[in-house]
Protein backbone atom coordinates (compact mmCIF):
# COMPACT_ATOMS: atom_id res chain seq x y z
CA UNK A 1 0.00 0.00 0.00
CA UNK A 2 1.40 3.38 -1.03
CA UNK A 3 1.88 5.77 1.87
CA UNK A 4 0.26 9.17 1.37
CA UNK A 5 2.56 12.12 1.85
CA UNK A 6 1.04 14.85 4.01
CA UNK A 7 1.29 18.50 3.09
CA UNK A 8 2.95 19.20 6.44
CA UNK A 9 5.74 16.74 5.57
CA UNK A 10 6.35 18.50 2.27
CA UNK A 11 6.44 21.90 3.96
CA UNK A 12 8.82 20.54 6.59
CA UNK A 13 11.16 19.18 3.91
CA UNK A 14 11.07 22.48 2.01
CA UNK A 15 11.80 24.35 5.25
CA UNK A 16 14.83 22.15 5.95
CA UNK A 17 16.04 22.67 2.38
CA UNK A 18 15.66 26.44 2.75
CA UNK A 19 17.58 26.50 6.04
CA UNK A 20 20.35 24.43 4.44
CA UNK A 21 20.47 26.85 1.51
CA UNK A 22 20.69 29.83 3.85
CA UNK A 23 23.60 28.17 5.64
CA UNK A 24 25.71 27.99 2.48
CA UNK A 25 28.39 30.58 1.82
CA UNK A 26 28.04 33.02 -1.08
CA UNK A 27 30.46 31.15 -3.36
CA UNK A 28 28.55 27.86 -2.97
CA UNK A 29 25.25 29.63 -3.67
CA UNK A 30 26.76 31.14 -6.81
CA UNK A 31 27.97 27.70 -7.92
CA UNK A 32 24.55 26.10 -7.60
CA UNK A 33 22.94 29.14 -9.19
CA UNK A 34 25.29 28.86 -12.19
CA UNK A 35 24.55 25.14 -12.37
CA UNK A 36 20.79 25.78 -12.47
CA UNK A 37 21.32 28.36 -15.22
CA UNK A 38 23.36 25.83 -17.19
CA UNK A 39 20.68 23.14 -16.77
CA UNK A 40 17.98 25.52 -17.99
CA UNK A 41 19.95 26.40 -21.14
CA UNK A 42 20.90 22.79 -21.91
CA UNK A 43 17.33 21.62 -21.28
CA UNK A 44 15.96 24.21 -23.70
CA UNK A 45 18.36 23.02 -26.40
CA UNK A 46 17.55 19.37 -25.70
CA UNK A 47 13.87 20.13 -26.24
CA UNK A 48 14.05 22.29 -29.38
CA UNK A 49 17.07 21.12 -31.41
CA UNK A 50 16.36 19.03 -34.47
CA UNK A 51 17.67 15.48 -34.19
CA UNK A 52 20.77 15.00 -36.29
CA UNK A 53 22.04 18.58 -36.09
CA UNK A 54 24.49 18.08 -33.17
CA UNK A 55 27.78 16.49 -34.30
CA UNK A 56 27.47 12.75 -35.03
CA UNK A 57 24.11 12.53 -33.24
CA UNK A 58 22.58 10.58 -36.13
CA UNK A 59 25.32 7.94 -35.89
CA UNK A 60 24.92 7.60 -32.12
CA UNK A 61 21.13 7.30 -32.37
CA UNK A 62 21.40 4.74 -35.17
CA UNK A 63 23.82 2.59 -33.16
CA UNK A 64 21.63 2.78 -30.02
CA UNK A 65 18.53 1.89 -32.03
CA UNK A 66 20.29 -1.03 -33.68
CA UNK A 67 21.23 -2.48 -30.30
CA UNK A 68 17.68 -1.92 -29.02
CA UNK A 69 16.07 -3.65 -31.99
CA UNK A 70 18.54 -6.49 -32.55
CA UNK A 71 20.73 -7.49 -29.62
CA UNK A 72 20.27 -7.73 -25.88
CA UNK A 73 23.86 -8.95 -25.74
CA UNK A 74 26.65 -6.34 -25.99
CA UNK A 75 28.33 -8.51 -28.62
CA UNK A 76 27.04 -8.10 -32.17
CA UNK A 77 27.73 -11.05 -34.44
CA UNK A 78 26.09 -10.33 -37.79
CA UNK A 79 25.54 -6.60 -38.27
CA UNK A 80 25.78 -5.65 -41.92
CA UNK A 81 27.49 -2.40 -43.03
CA UNK A 82 25.24 0.64 -43.45
CA UNK A 83 25.84 4.31 -44.31
CA UNK A 84 25.90 5.50 -40.69
CA UNK A 85 27.19 2.42 -38.89
CA UNK A 86 29.61 0.69 -41.21
CA UNK A 87 30.35 -2.54 -39.33
CA UNK A 88 29.94 -2.46 -35.53
CA UNK A 89 30.59 -6.08 -34.67
CA UNK A 90 34.14 -5.29 -33.50
CA UNK A 91 33.61 -1.62 -32.56
CA UNK A 92 35.81 -0.65 -29.59
CA UNK A 93 33.79 2.25 -28.17
CA UNK A 94 30.39 0.65 -27.81
CA UNK A 95 29.62 0.76 -24.06
CA UNK A 96 27.70 4.07 -24.15
CA UNK A 97 25.51 2.93 -27.02
CA UNK A 98 24.83 -0.42 -25.40
CA UNK A 99 23.96 1.20 -22.05
CA UNK A 100 21.57 3.66 -23.73
CA UNK A 101 19.96 0.78 -25.63
CA UNK A 102 19.15 -0.82 -22.28
CA UNK A 103 17.55 2.47 -21.21
CA UNK A 104 15.44 2.41 -24.35
CA UNK A 105 14.39 -1.19 -23.70
CA UNK A 106 12.93 -0.39 -20.27
CA UNK A 107 11.18 2.82 -21.32
CA UNK A 108 7.54 2.45 -22.40
CA UNK A 109 7.42 5.54 -24.63
CA UNK A 110 7.69 6.18 -28.35
CA UNK A 111 11.09 6.05 -30.03
CA UNK A 112 11.27 9.84 -30.37
CA UNK A 113 10.35 10.39 -26.72
CA UNK A 114 13.04 7.92 -25.67
CA UNK A 115 15.63 9.79 -27.75
CA UNK A 116 14.65 12.99 -25.92
CA UNK A 117 15.14 11.19 -22.60
CA UNK A 118 18.63 10.10 -23.67
CA UNK A 119 19.36 13.73 -24.47
CA UNK A 120 18.42 14.65 -20.90
CA UNK A 121 20.72 11.89 -19.67
CA UNK A 122 23.48 13.83 -21.44
CA UNK A 123 22.44 16.92 -19.46
CA UNK A 124 22.74 14.85 -16.28
CA UNK A 125 26.24 13.66 -17.28
CA UNK A 126 27.30 17.28 -17.83
CA UNK A 127 25.92 18.33 -14.42
CA UNK A 128 27.78 15.45 -12.76
CA UNK A 129 30.95 16.59 -14.55
CA UNK A 130 30.69 20.06 -13.02
CA UNK A 131 29.92 18.61 -9.59
CA UNK A 132 33.03 16.42 -9.79
CA UNK A 133 35.14 19.32 -11.06
CA UNK A 134 34.00 21.32 -8.04
CA UNK A 135 35.41 18.56 -5.82
CA UNK A 136 38.64 18.65 -7.83
CA UNK A 137 38.91 22.42 -7.49
CA UNK A 138 38.32 22.32 -3.73
CA UNK A 139 41.23 19.90 -3.40
CA UNK A 140 43.36 22.28 -5.47
CA UNK A 141 42.61 25.13 -3.06
CA UNK A 142 40.04 26.94 -5.23
CA UNK A 143 36.93 28.47 -3.73
CA UNK A 144 33.41 27.70 -4.91
CA UNK A 145 33.44 31.06 -6.67
CA UNK A 146 35.97 29.60 -9.14
CA UNK A 147 33.69 26.60 -9.71
CA UNK A 148 30.75 28.96 -10.26
CA UNK A 149 32.69 30.97 -12.84
CA UNK A 150 33.80 27.73 -14.53
CA UNK A 151 30.18 26.62 -14.98
CA UNK A 152 29.10 30.10 -16.08
CA UNK A 153 31.86 30.43 -18.67
CA UNK A 154 31.42 26.85 -19.92
CA UNK A 155 27.70 27.49 -20.44
CA UNK A 156 28.58 30.38 -22.76
CA UNK A 157 30.38 28.09 -25.23
CA UNK A 158 27.86 26.83 -27.82
CA UNK A 159 29.72 23.53 -28.27
CA UNK A 160 29.52 22.78 -24.55
CA UNK A 161 25.79 23.50 -24.54
CA UNK A 162 25.08 21.51 -27.69
CA UNK A 163 27.03 18.42 -26.62
CA UNK A 164 25.43 18.60 -23.16
CA UNK A 165 21.98 18.44 -24.73
CA UNK A 166 22.41 15.85 -27.48
CA UNK A 167 22.82 12.09 -27.86
CA UNK A 168 26.57 11.48 -27.76
CA UNK A 169 29.31 9.68 -25.83
CA UNK A 170 31.60 12.72 -25.57
CA UNK A 171 29.80 14.10 -22.52
CA UNK A 172 30.35 10.79 -20.71
CA UNK A 173 34.05 11.20 -21.53
CA UNK A 174 33.97 14.60 -19.76
CA UNK A 175 32.62 12.91 -16.65
CA UNK A 176 35.12 10.06 -16.75
CA UNK A 177 38.06 12.42 -17.19
CA UNK A 178 36.91 14.57 -14.25
CA UNK A 179 36.41 11.49 -12.07
CA UNK A 180 39.88 10.27 -13.04
CA UNK A 181 41.39 13.57 -11.91
CA UNK A 182 39.55 13.39 -8.59
CA UNK A 183 40.57 9.77 -7.94
CA UNK A 184 44.23 10.56 -8.68
CA UNK A 185 44.16 13.48 -6.23
CA UNK A 186 42.57 11.29 -3.57
CA UNK A 187 45.16 8.55 -4.12
CA UNK A 188 48.00 11.06 -3.96
CA UNK A 189 46.70 12.32 -0.62
CA UNK A 190 45.80 9.01 0.97
CA UNK A 191 45.72 5.72 -0.97
CA UNK A 192 42.52 3.75 -0.44
CA UNK A 193 41.63 0.39 -1.91
CA UNK A 194 38.25 1.58 -3.18
CA UNK A 195 39.74 4.59 -5.00
CA UNK A 196 42.40 2.37 -6.54
CA UNK A 197 39.81 -0.12 -7.80
CA UNK A 198 37.54 2.60 -9.20
CA UNK A 199 40.48 4.21 -11.02
CA UNK A 200 41.38 0.81 -12.49
CA UNK A 201 37.76 0.39 -13.59
CA UNK A 202 37.76 3.85 -15.16
CA UNK A 203 40.91 2.98 -17.11
CA UNK A 204 39.40 -0.34 -18.15
CA UNK A 205 36.03 0.99 -19.32
CA UNK A 206 37.37 4.30 -20.68
CA UNK A 207 38.56 2.91 -24.00
CA UNK A 208 35.27 1.06 -24.42
CA UNK A 209 33.39 4.36 -24.06
CA UNK A 210 35.66 6.16 -26.54
CA UNK A 211 38.84 4.63 -27.89
CA UNK A 212 40.72 7.93 -27.85
CA UNK A 213 40.62 7.68 -24.04
CA UNK A 214 43.09 4.79 -24.23
CA UNK A 215 46.25 6.98 -24.18
CA UNK A 216 45.10 9.16 -21.27
CA UNK A 217 43.83 6.01 -19.53
CA UNK A 218 47.35 4.62 -19.70
CA UNK A 219 48.65 7.82 -18.06
CA UNK A 220 46.00 7.54 -15.33
CA UNK A 221 47.08 3.94 -14.74
CA UNK A 222 50.78 4.79 -14.47
CA UNK A 223 50.12 7.77 -12.16
CA UNK A 224 47.84 5.66 -9.99
CA UNK A 225 50.47 2.92 -9.69
CA UNK A 226 53.09 5.51 -8.67
CA UNK A 227 50.85 6.97 -5.95
CA UNK A 228 49.74 3.58 -4.63
CA UNK A 229 53.19 1.97 -4.67
CA UNK A 230 54.52 4.48 -2.15
CA UNK A 231 51.93 3.48 0.48
CA UNK A 232 50.75 0.00 -0.36
CA UNK A 233 50.34 -1.42 3.16
CA UNK A 234 47.04 0.35 4.08
CA UNK A 235 45.50 -0.88 0.82
CA UNK A 236 46.71 -4.44 1.44
CA UNK A 237 45.08 -4.35 4.88
CA UNK A 238 41.77 -3.19 3.36
CA UNK A 239 41.87 -5.95 0.74
CA UNK A 240 42.39 -8.71 3.31
CA UNK A 241 38.98 -8.01 4.84
CA UNK A 242 37.10 -6.27 2.03
CA UNK A 243 33.84 -4.42 2.62
CA UNK A 244 30.84 -4.95 0.36
CA UNK A 245 31.68 -1.74 -1.50
CA UNK A 246 35.11 -3.15 -2.38
CA UNK A 247 33.63 -6.51 -3.42
CA UNK A 248 31.13 -4.75 -5.74
CA UNK A 249 33.87 -2.52 -7.21
CA UNK A 250 36.12 -5.56 -7.80
CA UNK A 251 33.27 -7.36 -9.56
CA UNK A 252 32.75 -4.39 -11.89
CA UNK A 253 36.50 -4.24 -12.53
CA UNK A 254 36.71 -7.96 -13.38
CA UNK A 255 33.76 -7.58 -15.76
CA UNK A 256 35.57 -4.66 -17.41
CA UNK A 257 38.72 -6.73 -17.87
CA UNK A 258 36.62 -9.40 -19.55
CA UNK A 259 35.06 -6.89 -21.95
CA UNK A 260 38.46 -5.39 -22.78
CA UNK A 261 39.91 -8.84 -23.41
CA UNK A 262 37.03 -9.75 -25.70
CA UNK A 263 37.08 -6.53 -27.70
CA UNK A 264 40.58 -5.02 -27.68
CA UNK A 265 42.41 -8.30 -27.13
CA UNK A 266 40.28 -10.04 -29.74
CA UNK A 267 40.85 -7.27 -32.27
CA UNK A 268 44.61 -7.32 -31.75
CA UNK A 269 44.70 -11.09 -32.08
CA UNK A 270 42.47 -11.30 -35.14
CA UNK A 271 43.20 -8.06 -37.02
CA UNK A 272 46.49 -6.84 -35.55
CA UNK A 273 45.06 -3.48 -34.41
CA UNK A 274 42.79 -2.07 -31.71
CA UNK A 275 40.19 -0.55 -34.05
CA UNK A 276 39.93 -2.48 -37.33
CA UNK A 277 38.15 -0.77 -40.19
CA UNK A 278 34.88 -1.92 -41.71
CA UNK A 279 36.75 -3.18 -44.77
CA UNK A 280 39.14 -5.27 -42.68
CA UNK A 281 36.18 -7.01 -41.04
CA UNK A 282 33.62 -7.29 -43.85
CA UNK A 283 35.65 -6.60 -46.98
CA UNK A 284 35.69 -3.71 -49.46
CA UNK A 285 32.55 -4.73 -51.36
CA UNK A 286 30.31 -4.99 -48.30
CA UNK A 287 31.56 -1.66 -46.92
CA UNK A 288 31.03 0.40 -50.08
CA UNK A 289 27.88 1.90 -48.51
CA UNK A 290 29.68 3.14 -45.38
CA UNK A 291 30.31 6.92 -45.29
CA UNK A 292 33.95 6.44 -44.31
CA UNK A 293 34.64 4.28 -47.38
CA UNK A 294 32.74 6.70 -49.60
CA UNK A 295 34.82 9.59 -48.25
CA UNK A 296 38.08 7.68 -48.75
CA UNK A 297 37.19 7.00 -52.40
CA UNK A 298 36.30 10.65 -52.97
CA UNK A 299 39.54 11.81 -51.36
CA UNK A 300 41.55 9.47 -53.58
CA UNK A 301 40.26 11.33 -56.66
CA UNK A 302 41.30 14.77 -55.36
CA UNK A 303 44.78 16.27 -55.69
CA UNK A 304 46.45 16.45 -52.26
CA UNK A 305 46.75 19.83 -50.57
CA UNK A 306 50.22 21.39 -50.22
CA UNK A 307 51.94 19.79 -47.24
CA UNK A 308 52.30 21.96 -44.13
CA UNK A 309 54.81 21.50 -41.34
CA UNK A 310 53.80 20.05 -37.94
CA UNK A 311 54.25 23.48 -36.30
CA UNK A 312 52.01 25.26 -38.83
CA UNK A 313 49.50 22.44 -38.50
CA UNK A 314 49.47 22.83 -34.70
CA UNK A 315 48.84 26.59 -34.95
CA UNK A 316 46.04 26.18 -37.49
CA UNK A 317 44.61 23.26 -35.50
CA UNK A 318 44.51 25.35 -32.30
CA UNK A 319 42.70 28.15 -34.11
CA UNK A 320 40.17 25.86 -35.81
CA UNK A 321 39.45 23.89 -32.62
CA UNK A 322 39.07 27.03 -30.50
CA UNK A 323 36.78 28.76 -32.98
CA UNK A 324 34.69 25.62 -33.41
CA UNK A 325 33.90 25.70 -29.68
CA UNK A 326 32.38 29.19 -30.00
CA UNK A 327 30.93 28.70 -33.49
CA UNK A 328 29.69 25.21 -34.28
CA UNK A 329 29.67 24.27 -37.96
CA UNK A 330 28.63 20.67 -38.55
CA UNK A 331 27.67 18.61 -41.57
CA UNK A 332 24.01 18.91 -40.60
CA UNK A 333 24.01 22.59 -39.71
CA UNK A 334 25.83 25.34 -41.62
CA UNK A 335 24.33 28.48 -40.12
CA UNK A 336 24.42 32.11 -41.16
CA UNK A 337 24.61 34.00 -37.86
CA UNK A 338 28.14 33.70 -36.45
CA UNK A 339 30.12 35.30 -33.63
CA UNK A 340 32.31 38.31 -34.50
CA UNK A 341 35.93 37.68 -35.48
CA UNK A 342 37.24 39.41 -32.33
CA UNK A 343 35.53 37.02 -29.90
CA UNK A 344 38.08 34.23 -30.34
CA UNK A 345 41.15 36.32 -29.37
CA UNK A 346 39.17 38.03 -26.59
CA UNK A 347 38.43 34.65 -25.01
CA UNK A 348 41.44 32.50 -25.85
CA UNK A 349 44.37 34.93 -25.63
CA UNK A 350 43.75 35.51 -21.88
CA UNK A 351 43.21 31.76 -21.54
CA UNK A 352 46.61 30.92 -23.08
CA UNK A 353 48.35 33.64 -21.05
CA UNK A 354 46.87 32.25 -17.85
CA UNK A 355 47.94 28.66 -18.61
CA UNK A 356 51.49 29.74 -19.47
CA UNK A 357 51.71 31.86 -16.33
CA UNK A 358 50.18 29.11 -14.22
CA UNK A 359 52.68 26.52 -15.40
CA UNK A 360 55.59 28.71 -14.31
CA UNK A 361 53.80 29.68 -11.09
CA UNK A 362 53.36 26.04 -10.04
CA UNK A 363 56.86 24.93 -11.05
CA UNK A 364 58.38 27.63 -8.80
CA UNK A 365 56.35 26.39 -5.82
CA UNK A 366 56.63 22.69 -6.62
CA UNK A 367 58.94 21.83 -3.71
CA UNK A 368 57.24 24.08 -1.17
CA UNK A 369 53.51 23.42 -1.45
CA UNK A 370 51.67 20.12 -1.85
CA UNK A 371 48.79 21.79 -3.70
CA UNK A 372 51.24 23.15 -6.28
CA UNK A 373 52.06 19.56 -7.23
CA UNK A 374 48.35 18.68 -7.37
CA UNK A 375 47.55 21.67 -9.57
CA UNK A 376 50.47 20.83 -11.83
CA UNK A 377 49.20 17.24 -12.19
CA UNK A 378 45.71 18.44 -13.17
CA UNK A 379 47.17 21.08 -15.48
CA UNK A 380 49.50 18.56 -17.13
CA UNK A 381 46.86 15.87 -17.60
CA UNK A 382 44.36 18.33 -19.06
CA UNK A 383 46.93 19.69 -21.52
CA UNK A 384 48.01 16.15 -22.34
CA UNK A 385 44.41 15.22 -23.16
CA UNK A 386 44.26 18.10 -25.66
CA UNK A 387 47.70 17.23 -27.06
CA UNK A 388 46.60 13.63 -27.70
CA UNK A 389 43.85 14.93 -29.98
CA UNK A 390 46.36 17.15 -31.76
CA UNK A 391 48.45 14.04 -32.50
CA UNK A 392 45.37 12.08 -33.60
CA UNK A 393 44.33 14.86 -35.97
CA UNK A 394 47.86 15.25 -37.33
CA UNK A 395 48.00 11.51 -37.99
CA UNK A 396 44.72 11.83 -39.90
CA UNK A 397 46.19 14.74 -41.86
CA UNK A 398 49.31 12.79 -42.84
CA UNK A 399 47.01 10.03 -44.12
CA UNK A 400 44.51 12.17 -46.04
CA UNK A 401 46.57 15.34 -46.72
CA UNK A 402 43.35 17.33 -46.22
CA UNK A 403 43.48 19.85 -43.37
CA UNK A 404 40.37 20.04 -41.25
CA UNK A 405 39.02 16.63 -42.19
CA UNK A 406 38.89 15.38 -38.58
CA UNK A 407 38.89 18.69 -36.71
CA UNK A 408 36.12 19.39 -34.24
CA UNK A 409 36.34 21.43 -31.06
CA UNK A 410 34.20 18.97 -29.13
CA UNK A 411 37.09 16.48 -29.01
CA UNK A 412 39.13 18.63 -26.63
CA UNK A 413 36.35 19.65 -24.23
CA UNK A 414 37.11 17.03 -21.56
CA UNK A 415 40.57 18.57 -21.07
CA UNK A 416 39.38 22.12 -21.71
CA UNK A 417 36.73 22.27 -18.95
CA UNK A 418 39.17 21.88 -16.00
CA UNK A 419 41.48 24.42 -17.65
CA UNK A 420 38.72 27.06 -17.64
CA UNK A 421 38.64 27.11 -13.84
CA UNK A 422 42.41 27.00 -13.58
CA UNK A 423 42.79 29.90 -16.02
CA UNK A 424 40.33 32.01 -14.01
CA UNK A 425 42.22 31.22 -10.79
CA UNK A 426 45.59 32.12 -12.32
CA UNK A 427 44.21 35.46 -13.52
CA UNK A 428 42.98 36.11 -9.99
CA UNK A 429 46.53 35.41 -8.79
CA UNK A 430 48.11 37.63 -11.48
CA UNK A 431 45.78 40.52 -10.68
CA UNK A 432 45.63 40.04 -6.90
CA UNK A 433 46.80 43.63 -6.40
CA UNK A 434 44.19 44.97 -8.81
CA UNK A 435 40.95 43.39 -7.61
CA UNK A 436 38.75 45.74 -9.59
CA UNK A 437 40.64 45.14 -12.84
CA UNK A 438 40.24 41.36 -12.72
CA UNK A 439 36.48 41.67 -12.30
CA UNK A 440 36.29 44.19 -15.15
CA UNK A 441 38.24 41.82 -17.42
CA UNK A 442 36.07 38.88 -16.43
CA UNK A 443 32.89 40.92 -16.85
CA UNK A 444 33.86 42.04 -20.35
CA UNK A 445 34.53 38.45 -21.46
CA UNK A 446 31.31 37.12 -19.93
CA UNK A 447 29.21 39.93 -21.42
CA UNK A 448 30.79 39.57 -24.87
CA UNK A 449 30.22 35.80 -24.88
CA UNK A 450 26.65 36.12 -23.61
CA UNK A 451 25.72 38.60 -26.34
CA UNK A 452 27.59 37.12 -29.32
CA UNK A 453 27.91 33.41 -28.51
CA UNK A 454 26.33 30.80 -26.22
CA UNK A 455 22.60 30.13 -26.31
CA UNK A 456 21.87 33.51 -27.92
CA UNK A 457 23.98 32.56 -30.97
CA UNK A 458 22.30 29.18 -31.30
CA UNK A 459 18.78 30.59 -31.09
CA UNK A 460 19.54 33.27 -33.69
CA UNK A 461 19.80 30.47 -36.27
CA UNK A 462 16.23 29.31 -36.91
CA UNK A 463 17.19 26.13 -38.79
CA UNK A 464 18.44 24.73 -35.45
CA UNK A 465 15.01 24.31 -33.91
CA UNK A 466 12.21 21.85 -34.54
CA UNK A 467 9.47 24.34 -35.37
Amino acid sequence: MVKRIKASEILSALRRLWHRWCGLNLGTKLFYGALVLFVLQASILAAITKFGIPPDETNHITFIDYYTDHSLSPFLSDQQPTLNLGDKTREVDYIYHYAMSLVRRVLPFSTTAEHYIIRYISVAFAVLTFLVLRRVFLRLGFSDAISALTVLLASLFPMVLMMSSSVNNDVLVWLMFAVGLLLLLRLAERPRALDMIWLASLVTYGGLVKRTLLPIGLVFAVAGIVFVSKRWKPIAIELRRPKWSIVIALTILILGFGLVTERIGGNLLRYGRVDPTCSEIKGEDACEVFWWNIREKNLATLPPEPTISPLIFAVKWAHESAFNIIDIQTQGWRHETKPPFWLEPLVFVPFVIAIIYGTGYEIKRLHQYRQAMQRLVVLGLSLMYIFVYLLVNYSEYTHSHVFGLALNGRYILAGFLPLIGMAVWYWFIMLRRWTGLRYVLLGVIILAMAVTSGLSLLLQNPQLVTY
